[in-house]
């Protein structure tokens, strides 16, 4: 490491302080080099969803070979759009008025048991 003056530096590596600091070409350097790794990354699990695939299909199990594909599916879409799949639903239907019944307002299919 050689001294660089201050200016080399965004503000944000400055406030590090000495010796963690790094300079502005160091920090782009860093971030391309992630960025590639990310990259590579991510074509390396779209190989490996694919051969996924071709062993499901060999074992000719419906439920493996829907899985891997749709792993697949996953995996490039995120490479197009550049987002995350994400998990929707999780409860169910929701928590209505056939909630479990808990609390005063009854919520079972029977009779009403409130008096009038």
């Amino acid at each position: 490491q050689k001294p660089l003056p201050s200016t080399s530096f965004n503000r944000n590596q400055l406030s590090k302080g000495e010796g963690k600091a790094r300079c502005r070409t160091c920090v782009e350097t860093a971030v391309a080099n992630e960025e590639s790794a990310s990259q590579k990354s991510k074509a390396d699990k779209i190989v490996a969803a694919k051969e996924a695939i071709k062993s499901a299909e060999a074992t000719k199990n419906i439920a493996e070979v829907v899985r891997a594909e749709s792993v697949l599916a996953a995996l490039e879409a995120e490479h197009v759009t550049g987002l995350k799949p994400i998990a929707l639903g999780g409860r169910g239907r929701g928590r209505g008025k056939w909630s479990s019944g808990r609390g005063r307002s009854g919520g079972g299919r029977g009779p009403s048991n409130r008096t009038k």
